[in-house]
Formats: structure tokens, C-alpha cells, sequence
């Protein structure tokens, strides 16, 4: 039998964002300040070996407030954002706090404030309990914001009141998926405001393009 060569492609961009190398770097630089442990609410990058490699550095993961047994340590936000009732805590509990949140993700933030702010009721396109999602439905007071998942929420979405409605979404969302979704919005209320820039944000897109470019070439993507 012929002996064949298996050929890999390794497609380009790949790896983490700049908003998860900037968050992990925060982890690590705030090890070295105030040395261990150092409290992580949230594990900061969906990432095992990362996870791992940072609790062998004195990192300790929690996924709320109240499981830290020492609130004079330090506390880092991960890099998802989370809601706004959560700094306020830590300032109830008089504990020292880093925000890692993705300044892509404090971006639909303060899109989202403003936009409610400027009276409209606004629709999250995103997965329900994906951390990001809390953190950005949590900026809001409650009931002034709605969740929609996909193109059948979209296509049954009804508005809970009078007020003009406008649309944010997750930063990595499929490209193509939520086009579709906003498509169906649109489609129902032609006067819906959208965010001034599309929310995916550009690592998100990239890396989808990338994969996009070399499937063609490829039997098998992993």
C-alpha cells in the first residue's frame, strides 16, 4: 500500500482574542501584586489548560461573591462582563475588585444603557445562561430588556409594551445565524434601531471567515 501523507492546514487567524489574552494577563499581573490566592469570579476564559495553568499560579475560581471565604483578597471580574448589581456587592463587601470584561463587551454595555436611557426597549440576540448574556442583560433594570435565541423567538417575539424598540447582541455569535435572526426583526418592525456598529466583534468574524476560507480545501475540520 502506497504510503499517504496526511496534509494539515492550520487556519489563521486562531487562538484567543485580544480581549482573553488581556483578561488572562490581568489574572497574572494581579498574582504578582497581591500575591496569592487571587479570587476569579467566573472561570475567565472558557479554556481548561488555561483554567489549570492559572489555578497552579494561585488563582481561585468561584462562580459568586459569596463562596469567597477571605473578602480581604482580591476579586477579578472575567473577561465576559457581568451585571452591574456585581461591583456593587464587592463594594458592600469592602473587597478590592479588577473588571477583566472585554472592552469590546463594556461597549454593548453602554450601547445598551444608552439606548434605554433614550427610551427604547431593547432585545438581546444571544444564548440564554451564557455568562456574557447575564452580564449584559444585567446592566438593565428588569423587564426593559428581552432575550431572543433564535429565528423562531424572533419570529414569535411579541413587545411588552409601547415603547420603540431597538436590538444589541452577544460579541461571538455565528455570523451567519444572527444576520438571519435580524433579518426576521427587521422584517417585523421596520422602524427597530440598530446598534451603530454590528456587536459580533471583529475576532468573532475573523476567525469564522478563516474557517469559512480553508473548509473548501479540507476532508475533515476539527
Amino acid at each position: 500500500m502506497k504510503n499517504k501523507h496526511l496534509k494539515i492546514l492550520l487556519s489563521a487567524p486562531r487562538g484567543f482574542c485580544a480581549g482573553v489574552e488581556r483578561a488572562i494577563e490581568i489574572v497574572e499581573k494581579s498574582i504578582k501584586k497581591f500575591g496569592a490566592p487571587v479570587y476569579v469570579r467566573h472561570e475567565i476564559v472558557h479554556n481548561k489548560y488555561v483554567v489549570d495553568d492559572l489555578k497552579n499560579k494561585g488563582a481561585i475560581f468561584v462562580e459568586e461573591l459569596e463562596e469567597i471565604e477571605d473578602k480581604t483578597r482580591p476579586v477579578i471580574f472575567s473577561a465576559h462582563g457581568v451585571p452591574k448589581k456585581i461591583p456593587e456587592d464587592a463594594k458592600n463587601y469592602n473587597m478590592t475588585y479588577i473588571d477583566a470584561t472585554c472592552p469590546l463587551v463594556s461597549k454593548v454595555h453602554r450601547e445598551a444603557e444608552n439606548l434605554h436611557k433614550a427610551g427604547y426597549h431593547l432585545i438581546l440576540i444571544g444564548h440564554q445562561n451564557h455568562p456574557e448574556v447575564i452580564g449584559t442583560m444585567g446592566q438593565l433594570p428588569k423587564g426593559s430588556i428581552d432575550l431572543v435565541q433564535n429565528e423562531d423567538e424572533a419570529k414569535k417575539y411579541k413587545p411588552q409594551n409601547n415603547k420603540k424598540i431597538s436590538y444589541v447582541t452577544q460579541t461571538t455569535l455565528s455570523v451567519d445565524d444572527t444576520k438571519d435572526i435580524i433579518q426576521i426583526l427587521k422584517d417585523r418592525f421596520p422602524n427597530i434601531k440598530e446598534p451603530m456598529k454590528e456587536d459580533i466583534c471583529y475576532a468573532t468574524t475573523n476567525r469564522q471567515m478563516a474557517v469559512k476560507n480553508i473548509a473548501k480545501n479540507c476532508d475533515i475540520f476539527l
